[in-house]
């Protein structure tokens, strides 16, 4: 549910407009965003009844962006769905002013697809250097350039995301179609293009499915030949292989066909440690030296410099002066990015330190801080020990301990070490993007094996087509849901119900008793419906957590609980929330505390997260002896281990129930 931070690479290129439609402006004033629009909206930006941030801004609903402090009590989806369609009201009049000196028309499927593209961009791209506002103002375009020109915006971190693309292709599918259905199109392919250490004009290019690729970009790299697009078993493609999957192809290169003029320099000696990285990074224009001939490797580098580097060494680009200082744009562009905090570095000319030269790395990286015990005997810095796991930094052995000297000043031959790391090694091995962050894989979690074509949706119910694995569908229901008719549910074709028992206050930390939950859970099983329970937890610490459980298992004695009962933690983030700064380690001890009093009980217990807490928040190492219940609002789950149950909706429709209601696939039988 968290909204997500959108940045695109945006290449023009030399194109061939064929003639499409024109599209008309009348009637455009009265147009308003269409039910099926809205619906569209709210499946991919996922519901929050609660106030949440993306570090920079405050969400609650479907994405409408509100102050920290408002609605403390939280809002119901259709109270979401009232401030969706106000915030609506200004990214409609935007759409339509952009047609307002224009010959061309808009139809309400292409109106509803600009609408969406822009509530969740913003209006950036309505802008004459951006294709999709030429080719819409201009009504010149093929299909495939209209698909590529909506599907180029779909990078966080600077990396193609999974999520996007499927947004994107949805976008593109309404405005030629008027095709609003969720999840992977099936008109497209598109392949993500790796060039390693070499540079390629768009990363990502789609293509129509069934047809082939035709032209194919070239990468470039200075020194070297490219010799073509790879995929990941080594197999060469070109103009005539036909888009079948989507894939991540890799440049293959060859060394010695280029000529490269050598660069040397009169203090690096080829005995020196760091020859290599300051001859290669120098033959590739990357570093120089000085007028003197020299590089001067032991000098200090300064802040401006190292962002410099490192900044483009991690996909940015190059950046203009934004006042009198050479490097103000690249100190601009990371504090805007949160790579540094505003006013953390006051002079871009002095000297920067190597601790702080990991934590800009680490950062532009799209890292978070490892936990793996320090190899170092000076310091145990989380974003030391992430590049220290990814082989970027390695420290210094000289006196028999490893040592990082995190106070001392970097110098030109140290920096140029990492630069050329970053730009050689495959520094995201072994490790998951999520929300624009990298993690590294753990260890001992079992891995999602089931296979993501197999996912399909039937009437609103998900399906998984295996011989071998039998699933049932349910719902999980709260007060939120008010008076349900329990009948018509189990006649509708829901086979379980994960019914809330409880919460603790945000603020307060008093436990509540669901004011539904006696009803609906005497409902579900008197209706034949299997039925396991959960409790909204807001605990701090494991005493708290334990208390919890044992709330829990004073109102569910004498109920025939089947399905698993559930530890669902969720972030508050406002700022009285009493679980705002809870760290991993504590969170997980929570988790701990509660699920093995469940257990101990005679219940299976389970755990809930999504993307967020399930890669960030919780040590799911800790966690393995326990169920699994995943949140992820999409066409199929992108969770890289594996779970037994998957909350597929938020906004699901089932019989019986007047609002929307989760739902829910499970793939164990209990």
């Amino acid at each position: 549910m968290t909204k997500k931070l959108v940045s695109a690479i945006l290449v023009l290129c030399t194109l061939l407009f064929a003639a499409a439609p024109a599209l008309a402006t009348d009637g455009i004033s009265g147009m308003t965003m269409s039910d099926a629009g809205l619906k569209f909206i709210e499946e991919y930006e996922g519901f929050s009844p609660y106030v949440y941030s993306d570090s920079s801004n405050y969400y609650i609903g479907y994405g409408t962006r509100c102050n920290p402090g408002d609605y403390p009590n939280g809002i119901t989806r259709e109270e979401a769905e009232e401030l969706l369609r106000r915030e609506l009201k200004a990214v409609e009049d935007r759409v339509k002013k952009m047609f307002e000196s224009s010959a061309t028309i808009i139809t309400q499927n292409r109106f509803d697809a600009l609408v969406s593209f822009t509530y969740n961009l913003g209006s950036g791209w309505m802008n004459p250097d951006e294709e999709l506002y030429n080719y819409i103002k201009k009504g010149n375009y093929t299909e495939i350039e209209l698909v590529n020109a909506f599907g180029v915006w779909c990078h966080v971190g600077g990396k193609p995301n999974q999520k996007l693309i499927e947004r994107r292709l949805g976008e593109a599918a309404i405005f030629l179609y008027g095709d609003y259905s969720i999840g992977e199109s099936t008109r497209y392919n598109y392949l993500i293009f790796n060039p390693g250490a070499g540079t390629v004009e768009r990363d990502i290019i789609f293509y129509k499915a069934g047809e082939p690729y035709g032209q194919l970009p070239k990468a470039k790299q200075k020194g070297y030949t490219f010799n073509g697009w790879f995929t990941s078993d080594f197999y060469r493609i070109d103009s005539t292989t036909t888009a079948t999957k989507n894939m991540t192809v890799t440049a293959g290169w060859s060394l010695g066909e280029e000529t490269v003029e050598e660069i040397t320099y009169k203090d690096v000696k080829e005995t020196d440690w760091f020859y290599q990285y300051v001859k290669d990074l120098s033959s590739r224009g990357v570093v120089n030296g000085y007028p003197e001939g020299d590089f001067r490797p032991s000098a200090s580098l300064s802040c401006g410099e190292a962002l410099k580097l490192i900044l483009i060494a991690t996909g940015y680009n190059e950046q203009k002066p934004t006042n009198s200082h050479w490097a103000s744009g690249y100190l601009d562009t990371a504090v805007s990015k949160g790579i540094v905090k505003a006013g953390q570095i006051t002079d871009l000319d002095a000297p920067i330190t190597r601790l702080m030269v990991a934590h800009i790395t680490a950062k532009a990286l799209g890292f978070i801080e490892s936990d793996i015990e320090s190899p170092f005997a000076d310091t145990s810095d989380g974003y030391v020990l992430t590049l220290y796991r990814q082989g970027i930094v390695e420290g210094s052995t000289d006196t028999g301990v490893r040592l990082y000297k995190p106070d001392d000043m970097i110098s030109r031959a140290e920096v140029s070490t990492i630069v050329w790391r970053l730009c050689n090694l495959d520094i995201y091995a072994n490790m998951i993007e999520t929300s624009g962050y990298w993690v590294n894989i753990l260890e001992g979690v079992p891995v999602h094996t089931r296979e993501p074509d197999r996912y399909y949706l039937e009437n609103g119910i998900m399906k998984y087509d295996s011989n071998r694995i039998e699933t049932c569908v349910g719902v999980d229901v709260s007060s939120h849901q008010y008076d349900i008719d329990w009948a018509r549910v189990k006649a509708a074709g829901i086979d379980f119900a994960i019914i809330r028992v409880g919460y603790r206050g945000y603020e307060t930390g008093k436990v509540c008793l669901d004011d539904y939950f006696q009803k609906n859970i005497e409902g579900a099983l008197a209706n034949g419906l299997k039925v396991g329970v959960y409790f909204f937890s807001q605990a701090i610490t494991p005493e708290e957590a334990i208390e919890e459980a044992e709330f829990v298992l004073s109102h569910i004695q004498g109920y025939d609980i089947s399905f698993p009962v559930v530890f669902d933690w969720e972030p508050m983030n406002y700022s009285t929330s009493r679980t705002r700064s809870l760290d991993k380690e504590t969170l997980t001890s929570c988790a701990v505390a509660f699920l093995e009093r469940i257990k101990a009980a005679g219940y299976k217990p389970m755990v809930y997260f999504n993307n967020y807490l399930g890669y960030l928040r919780y040590d799911l190492r800790q966690l393995t002896g326990y169920d699994f219940w995943y949140a992820n609002y999409s066409a199929m789950p992108s969770f890289y281990y594996d779970f037994d149950m998957w909350q597929y909706t938020s906004s699901g429709r089932v019989d019986g129930i007047a609002t929307n209601v989760d739902m829910n696939i499970c793939f164990k039988k209990y």
